[in-house]
């Protein structure tokens, strides 16, 4: 085997197999790559390379920076414009892979590796969310337009995530495609998105996928014009067998005709002796019916005069009704108003002097305990007099002083917190019936302003009517007594309320005056 030396020769570059690097920074990743295959695949960097082609000797170029692709990403294309490790022709990636294919090849114009990377994805992208996204994120209006369709004709909804990718107004054309059931309108409903997408996927297509578009467009030119021409041979034809046709029709026709109007005089014979008998029996039959119609129409005079008297009866019974109901429902909700209140002030009574025993006797047995207290203390005091002299007694009853006005001043001051608590507690209790009073308050209210609107129509249909009339007057001048009694009740409670509000907020100042009097 001869090895391999490393010898200075000069010689001539040759023609192919002598290319120069290039070297690229992603991530503080650097890459040395041939710079031939980016030169010859992609126009963007052509053009980017150009400038900063290098000699063979020289290795200080500053690296090419692509924005917007990360080191692993770069990585995989160049594992396909470079592949190394194998000994086969046909590369394998993943899907993932696939798609960093397409995403860089269409962003920097390598056109047959675009087109490769369509191929490869084409079978494997069976989500109809995803060709969409991916149809518009590069340039695919096939797989867009796949997309919709699928989801046209799928029985499942579009889910919520689902519409979040594709778009909101996507998601309402499709669903109102859906409810028409216009299956094959896709095309038609995203004809400006479609195009958009076709503009754009030509500046990405290399030139043998250019040509076959303009041969593709060639062909189906040519197919139109045949189609045309074909069409109007047959508009020809078909115009020479109608007028053919025409022209046998309008002989049969004349013949018909000619007959028809043999029969028809005839017929004109046998027909006007038939109209005079006719006629004779029609002014018989019409003065018959005319005293008829005479004798109904009397007839439905009488009962529509009858009708309307009872209707008007049964209006002014029914308008009576009405009036008598509302203000018995008006005297029950009173009624049950004043109930409720007065068993809520009983409950509210009776539980005010069932804590005012409560306090009581948690007040006489506080100073029951006192007292025990007090006179254990007195106890220990005398047994110190008897064992100290005339001056540490004398300390000792100072002492026993301090600490009784100590004890009462205390005791003052919790019996002060505790009242403070109790008017807190009462005055809570007060603002919750002032609150509940001002709701049920505003509720009437509301009743009232709902339940008028629908007595307008009704006081419409009694113009006319004096009777009526000075009902509803009556009935408006009760309804509009009452409104004005809520509207008082209302602000008389809000006012309650307000009072209640500043009372307690003064209430829990006291309270906390107090507690940090007893704190000290």
């Amino acid at each position: 085997m001869t090895a391999l030396t490393n010898v200075a020769v000069e010689g001539e570059k040759d023609e192919i197999y002598h290319w120069d690097t290039v070297k690229f920074l992603v991530e503080a990743c650097i890459f040395k790559v041939p710079r031939y295959q980016f030169v010859i695949g992609s126009t963007y960097f052509a053009e980017r390379l150009e400038s900063t082609k290098l000699s063979d000797d020289k290795d200080d170029g500053a690296p090419v920076i692509p924005e917007g692709v990360t080191a692993s990403q770069f990585r995989v294309f160049l594992k396909l414009l470079f592949p190394i490790y194998t000994t086969s022709t046909t590369l394998r990636f993943t899907k993932d892979e696939w798609l960093i294919i397409l995403e860089l090849s269409t962003r920097w114009h390598f056109h047959e590796f675009r087109k490769l990377a369509k191929e490869h994805l084409d079978p494997q992208i069976d989500d109809p969310i995803e060709r969409i996204v991916l149809g518009r994120a590069a340039y695919v209006p096939t797989w867009v337009l796949d997309g919709y369709e699928s989801l046209v004709i799928r029985p499942e909804c579009i889910s919520e995530q689902e519409s979040e990718r594709i778009g909101h107004l996507t998601t309402v054309r499709l669903y109102i495609l859906r409810h028409e059931r216009c299956f094959e309108s896709c095309a038609s409903r995203f004809r400006e998105e479609i195009l958009a997408l076709e503009r754009t996927e030509r500046d990405h297509m290399s030139a043998a996928e250019k040509q076959m578009e303009e041969e593709k467009q060639i062909e189906e030119e040519r197919l139109r014009h045949d189609g045309e021409t074909q069409r109007l041979k047959e508009e020809e034809e078909r115009r020479m067998q109608e007028d053919e046709m025409e022209k046998q029709w309008e002989k049969e026709r004349r013949m018909k005709e000619e007959e028809e109007r043999r029969m028809q005089e005839e017929e004109e014979m046998k027909r006007k002796w038939e109209e005079e008998q006719r006629m004779k029996e029609e002014e018989e039959r019409q003065m018959q019916e005319l005293e008829e119609m005479k004798r109904k129409w009397e007839e439905e005079q009488r009962m529509k005069e009858e009708e309307e008297t009872k209707r008007k009866r049964q209006e002014e019974q029914r308008m009576k009704e009405e009036e008598e109901m509302q203000q018995k429902r008006q005297e029950e909700q009173r009624m049950k108003a004043e109930e409720e209140r007065r068993m809520q002030e009983e409950e509210e009574m009776k539980r005010k002097w069932e804590e005012e025993q409560r306090m009581k006797a948690e007040q006489d047995q506080r100073m029951k305990e006192e007292e025990e207290k007090r006179r254990n203390e007195e106890e220990e005091r005398y047994k110190e007099k008897q064992s100290y002299g005339g001056e540490g007694i004398q300390k000792v009853e100072e002492e026993a002083r301090r600490l009784r006005l100590l004890n009462k001043r205390q005791s003052k001051i919790q019996n002060r917190l505790r009242k403070a608590e109790q008017d807190l507690r009462l005055a809570g209790e007060e603002l919750e019936k002032r609150l509940g009073a001002s709701m049920e308050a505003e509720r009437l209210l509301s009743d009232f302003k709902e339940a008028r609107p629908h007595l307008q129509p009704l006081l419409e249909g009694h113009k006319g009517n004096p009777t009526l009339e000075g009902m509803d007057k009556g009935l408006l001048e009760q309804e509009e007594a009452e409104l004005f009694h809520l509207l008082e009740e209302q602000a008389r409670t809000q006012l309650l309320v307000v009072e209640a509000q500043e009372r307690r907020r003064g209430m829990e100042e006291d309270k906390q005056r107090w507690l940090i009097m007893a704190n000290a």
